[in-house]
C-alpha cells in the first residue's frame, strides 16, 4: 500500500500559484473531449457513450501524473521537480473533476433521453462518486488538522487504492476480454504497471536514507 501511495505532505492549495492553471487546463481538456466526441459520434448514437470512455483515459493520465509527481521530486530532486511535486494536491483535485465530468457523462442518456441505466452502471457511478468525495475530503488541508495524519493518510490510501484497482482492472478486462483489440488498454496497464515501479523505488529509497541519515545526526 506504501507504493500505491506513499503521500509525505500536507494537502495544500496554490503553493506555487499553478492551481487554477491545472484545474483551468484539465476542465478545458475534458471539455474538449466531451464536444469532440459528441460531434463525431452524434449519427451513430452512441456520442455520449464515446465521451464517458474518452474522458474516462483523460481522467487515467491525470491519475498516472498525479501520482507521479511526488516521487520523482525527491528521486530527481531540483527546483523545477520539487516546484511540481507540491501540486500533487492540484493535481488529484483536477483528478476528481474530470472523474465527475466522466460520471455525468454515463448519467447523460438517462437525464437527458430516458436511456435506462444498467444496475453494473449505477452500482460503479455510485460508488465513485463516494470515492470521489473522500478524495475531494482528504484533499482539503482541514482535514488533516481535523482528522490527524494517520487518518488523513488512510483516506488518501482508500481513494488511490480505489482508482488504482478500477484502471488495472479495466486494462486487464479489455486485455482478456472477448472486446474488439484497442492498444489503449495495454498502454494503461503499463503506465499503471511503470508508476508504481516508480513509487516503490521511492519508497526504497526513503527506506535506505532513513537509517544514514539517522546515523549521521547521532
Amino acid at each position: 500500500m506504501v507504493a500505491i501511495d506513499n503521500a509525505q505532505d500536507i494537502p495544500a492549495r496554490g503553493q506555487t500559484g499553478f492551481t487554477g492553471y491545472v484545474l483551468l487546463l484539465t476542465v478545458l481538456g475534458a471539455g474538449l473531449i466531451v464536444a469532440a466526441s459528441l460531434s463525431m459520434n452524434t449519427a451513430a448514437g452512441n456520442g455520449w457513450h464515446v465521451a464517458a470512455e474518452m474522458v474516462s483515459r483523460f481522467s487515467l493520465l491525470v491519475f498516472a501524473v498525479a501520482m507521479l509527481v511526488e516521487p520523482l521530486s525527491r528521486l530527481i530532486p531540483s527546483q523545477v521537480t520539487r516546484m511540481v511535486g507540491r501540486e500533487r494536491g492540484s493535481l488529484m483535485l483536477a483528478f476528481a473533476v474530470v472523474s465527475a465530468v466522466g460520471l455525468a457523462c454515463v448519467a447523460a442518456p438517462t437525464e437527458l433521453s430516458g436511456q435506462p441505466m444498467t444496475l453494473e452502471a449505477v452500482a460503479y457511478s455510485a460508488l465513485t462518486a463516494l470515492i470521489l468525495l473522500v478524495l475531494l475530503a482528504s484533499a482539503h488541508p482541514a482535514t488533516m488538522r481535523f482528522l490527524g495524519g494517520p487518518a488523513w493518510r488512510t483516506l488518501q490510501r482508500v481513494a488511490t487504492a480505489y482508482f488504482w484497482l478500477v484502471f488495472f482492472l479495466t486494462g486487464i478486462e479489455h486485455l482478456i476480454g472477448p472486446h474488439l483489440p484497442d492498444r489503449w488498454y495495454g498502454f494503461s496497464v503499463l503506465l499503471l504497471v511503470g508508476v508504481l515501479l516508480v513509487r516503490f523505488a521511492d519508497a526504497l529509497v526513503e527506506h535506505w536514507r532513513r537509517p544514514r541519515l539517522a546515523g549521521k545526526v547521532a
